[in-house]
């Protein structure tokens, strides 16, 4: 048995955990969820666990012809993506960045986040001086602190994503099955250390790491959406947290033109910001 099947065979066990009439998938189209979708439909043949997706207005149109495809029930956000921006503003940095920028622009001086704002630093095992990984940027805390900065928030994913989900939870009674890994960043290395959250959503994926994910496609060919030719990640069209692998440039060239200006217009002032090109092209 390789190291493909010995996980796979790994994942069953874990599945046996939760009753799949009690458990949604929570399907994006991208290449984490679609990893489940195809594990609980062609490898393991498990009965009983409803596909679900959301239409955010902001997918990618063959992610989002990927959802209509394979889910049983597709969700709509209450609030558009214009409304959000007026609202509460749009992302720019980093999620964990925008939403100290988002508390502190709304008024917050709390002892915490203004630590987190103005770059304070901690002593290491080295016993040296160090600036936490959670420290505003000094780009966007000059801008916050000169008043030059636009409505930022996180909130988008919040309002597009998260409540729906949450409505159809608390409709259904049903949890969610989650495509998340903790390779995939600091914040979710701390967060995702188990097959289970807090509110026990199921995270089976949580210990995968993005070589032994790139072995199992290949050695069952499993589908892989043409924008992954160009980007590493999927999620809102344009969305500037992509903008630090230039992801976010390449995927504008991939856009429709209406496509393309609804993003830069929703983007605008973040892209500013940022410096993202919006006419490079793809290589």
């Amino acid at each position: 048995m390789d190291n493909v099947d010995f996980y796979l065979n790994d994942l069953k066990t874990k599945f046996n955990k939760i009753n799949p009439t009690e458990y949604y998938l929570s399907y994006s189209g991208g290449k984490d969820s679609h990893l489940l979708y195809w594990f609980i439909k062609e490898y393991a043949k498990i009965d009983g666990i409803k596909i679900v997706g959301m239409n955010t207005y902001m997918e990618h149109p063959e992610i989002l012809k990927r959802i209509y495809k394979n889910c049983d029930i597709v969700l709509l956000p209450s609030l558009k993506p214009f409304e959000i921006k007026e609202m509460y503003g749009i992302p720019c940095f980093s999620k964990n960045q925008d939403d100290f920028i988002d508390r502190y622009q709304r008024g917050c001086r709390r002892d915490y986040l203004l630590d987190r704002i103005y770059g304070k630093k901690f002593i290491g095992k080295d016993g040296k001086e160090h600036f936490s990984a959670y420290n505003l940027s000094k780009k966007a805390r000059e801008l916050l602190s000169s008043g030059n900065l636009h409505k930022v928030s996180p909130k988008c994913c919040k309002y597009l994503k998260k409540e729906p989900a949450a409505r159809f939870e608390k409709e259904t009674g049903l949890k969610a099955i989650l495509g998340v890994r903790n390779a995939e960043g600091i914040i979710r290395q701390s967060k995702y250390t188990s097959c289970f959250t807090k509110t026990m959503n199921f995270t089976p994926l949580w210990d995968l790491d993005d070589e032994l994910e790139k072995q199992i496609y290949k050695k069952y060919n499993i589908e892989i959406p043409q924008i992954y030719n160009y980007v590493c990640r999927t999620g809102c069209m344009g969305c500037p947290y992509g903008s630090y692998k230039h992801d976010t440039e390449k995927e504008l060239q991939l856009l429709s033109e209406s496509q393309k200006k609804f993003v830069c217009e929703y983007f605008k002032e973040s892209y500013e910001v940022l410096g993202i090109n919006t006419n490079k092209k793809v290589a």
